[in-house]
Formats: C-alpha cells, structure tokens, sequence
C-alpha cells in the first residue's frame, strides 16, 4: 500500500475526509453560589488536539492511529526524522479534499469508486481483526502441535572446516593468501584432516589454521547453534547422521570442501516456540473460519482473466487479501 493509500484509508476510518470532528461542548463556569464540584479530571493527553483546520480536528490518538496503518518504512519515517512533514501533509490533504468536494469531484464515478473501495477495505480489515480477537489457542493443542512439528525445531552446534575449490562459487575469494584448490587437492587435505582428528588432533585447531571460512575460522570453526532447515542439504543431511563429537567424511558443497563436527544436538523447549505455535494455530483457524464465511456466498472467478502473464517478478509486500495471505505469492 502506498503512502498515500494508507493515508486515505486512515482519514476516512477518523472522520477527517468526511467532515469535521463533533465540537466538544465548552465547560460552563459554575453559577454563583452554586456547591463547589468534585476536581477536574486531567484532561487525557491522547484526545489533545494537534493538528486542526478549520472545525476539523486531529488528536494524538488520531495520528497515531495513522501511523500504524502506514507501511513499516514510511512509519519510521514519519515517527522520527520525518515527523515535522506529517503535518504539513495531513493539512493539504484536508484542504485538498474540501476543494475536491466544492467541485464536486466526489461525485465523479471513479472517484466514489476509489472511495468506496477504501471503505470496503477497512471494514475488511476490522471484521477481521474482530473474528481473529474471539480466536484461542488452546494449551493441549499447542503441546500436540508442538510434538508433531518436534523436527522443526532441532538445531545443532557444528564446527566446519571448508577448503574453497577451483570450481567454488568462492574461488575469487582471498583468505589468507591461500590460492583454492583443485576438488580432488581439497579432499585428499581434507581426508588428512580427519585422520588426524580421529587420532585425536583438535577439530578447532586445525579449524583455526586453515578453513577458508573467514567468519568461523578464528573460533575454531564454530557455527554456533543453527536449525536444521537453515542448513545447505549436503551438510544438514551429514549433520542429521552424526551424534556429538562425531566427524563428517569430506563433503562438497558450492562453496568448495567440506568437513563438519557435531559438538551438541538440542531441541528448542515449548516455552521458546510457544508464541510460534500459538500464531500458527490461529493463523489455521482463521482461514478456516474466512473460508466458511466465503462459502456462505455465491462467488464466481474468471480463471482466464486472472491467469499468471508474462512480467515482472510480485514486488516485495505483494497486496494480501484482506484476512488472507499474500495473493502474489
């Protein structure tokens, strides 16, 4: 959504394209002699008045709730260096609109058109957010859950020793002033490597010594604790066999030779996945539950019209279906 969609979704959801904010009756000094009232509440720093023109009024509860509505750069923008030009913006949309509407612009088809299906897209917006707020995850299914998708959530410490090859998407790359190797050189290395470490020769001192990997060579090889799914197949496959302190045979890989250690397997606890778990379910039956509101209604879709063409790749953000996902991806 675009800056100044997002905008014009917010306005219309606050009243400011519409017309003005209801006045807030003035507070009338007490008659004479009348009994003294209770104190005056503070006045709530959420309803102060921060931008006006003319009748219409904005609150800081107004602005920040079009803040949130604006994509996650512009957001930032507008909350920090950018936040002296909303103003200006939210003024000349204002003034703009009143002038639209003298000439009677709001009347032209494709305008009511444009209106209409920003009101439909926020009414789509809040049915569901008021259909997924009634949604729970219930503590049994998020533990059955949990067991079934067990495997996902399996990560292993590994150290690696990698030896760039001639052929190597890393073969341009300096390390040390060490030229790559020719694949059958890097595995013959690579083997003596492993002999040497079954006969007890320390993984991470050879590690530290000679892996062209820059990043992990100076902590002995060591990649830290990584899932499964993040792994290359060729090594989460290897990783997969092995049991802690064992050695990989050589592997090839794009990015040369390969030997891998298994240091430590671990599974991530319920309580460090529970939100996860608990988004997915929801996720699931949120679906569900659009898809029997869908069902209830005559729907028909001209596949050849909305077949794939030939172009440019979805942008990145492609536009979701309102409660759904994103319907170009």
């Amino acid at each position: 959504m675009c800056l100044r969609s997002a905008l014009l979704h917010s306005f219309l959801a606050v009243g400011w394209l519409v017309g003005a904010a209801s006045p807030v009756p003035a507070q009338q000094p007490p008659a004479p002699g009348a009994a003294s009232e209770a104190p005056v509440a503070e006045p709530d720093p959420q309803q102060r008045v921060v931008v006006s023109v003319d009748e219409a009024k904005l609150t800081v509860a107004d602005v920040e709730n079009i803040l949130q509505t604006l994509p996650l750069q512009s957001r930032e923008y507008y909350s920090g260096p950018g936040r002296h030009l909303l103003p200006q913006y939210l003024v000349r949309m204002k003034v703009l609109s009143e002038e639209a509407q003298k000439q009677k612009l709001d009347q032209q088809p494709e305008i009511r058109n444009a209106i209409g299906i920003a009101t439909e897209s926020i009414l789509a917006d809040a049915a569901r957010r008021q259909i997924a707020q009634k949604i729970a995850a219930p503590e049994d299914l998020v533990a059955q859950l949990y067991q079934a998708r067990k495997k996902e959530f399996e990560e292993v410490r590994l150290r690696r020793i990698l030896i760039r090859t001639e052929e190597s998407i890393l073969s341009q790359t300096s390390v040390a002033n060490r030229p790559p190797l020719s694949s059958a050189d890097a595995r013959k290395k690579l083997e003596e490597f492993r002999r040497q470490i079954l006969e007890g020769a320390d993984f991470a001192e050879l590690a530290r010594a000679n892996s062209d990997d820059g990043a992990s060579a100076p902590s002995g090889g060591d990649l830290g604790f990584v899932n499964y799914l993040t792994l290359i197949p060729p090594i989460a496959q290897a990783a997969d066999r092995l049991a802690a302190g064992d050695v990989s045979e050589v592997i090839p890989t794009a990015f040369g030779m390969e030997l891998i250690q298994v240091v430590e397997k671990r599974i991530q606890p319920l309580e460090q996945v529970r939100s996860q778990l608990e988004a997915t379910l929801r996720q699931g039956k949120l679906e569900e539950k659009l898809q029997e509101l869908q069902n209830q209604h005559k729907i028909f879709v001209d596949a050849e019209y909305f077949a794939p063409q030939a172009g440019a790749p979805a942008p990145f953000g492609t536009m979701a279906a309102p409660g759904g996902a994103p319907s170009g991806r």
